[in-house]
């Protein structure tokens, strides 16, 4: 009976001593998991970080773009009022000047006597518009 306990003690002992390794292994390992949780939390919260950072910036690039475009959308409404201005004074009709059709004359080459008998010009207003409109090889 002796033999029997001893055996049962021994027994009873190795599954004490596998159940404190397991024991042991079992918290090395919760504390091996924490650590890998720990560092995971700091990585996530980083990653956190960094696309509010993102975020906050993409708002900032926004309003910057907004207060382009509306200055843009300015400087466009500018730009069509010359536009208009520019096509205002380009459809101005410039026959309306007294002397237009003279100077289309003298331009094409007529000469002060043509003037003065078909525009009813003096002398000196044929000379001078021909001085001022006409061709430089005239005399």
């Amino acid at each position: 009976m002796n033999d029997l306990l001893i055996a049962a003690l021994i027994g009873e002992g190795a599954m004490i001593v596998i159940m404190l390794v397991v024991l042991f292994w079992l918290a090395h390992t919760l504390l091996k998991l924490k650590q890998d949780y720990q560092v995971l939390n700091d990585i996530v919260h980083g990653n956190t970080n960094d696309i509010a950072g993102l975020c906050s910036a993409a708002l900032t690039v926004d309003s910057r773009i907004a207060t382009v475009d509306s200055k843009m959308a300015v400087a466009d409404g500018h730009i069509d009022d010359l536009a208009a201005k520019i096509a205002e004074v380009g459809q101005h009709d410039h026959s309306s000047h007294p002397y237009s059709g003279d100077i289309r004359k003298v331009r094409s080459g007529a000469s002060v006597d043509e003037l003065m008998q078909n525009s009813g010009l003096s002398h000196d207003e044929a000379a001078l518009l021909i001085r001022l409109h006409g061709s430089k090889t005239q005399p």
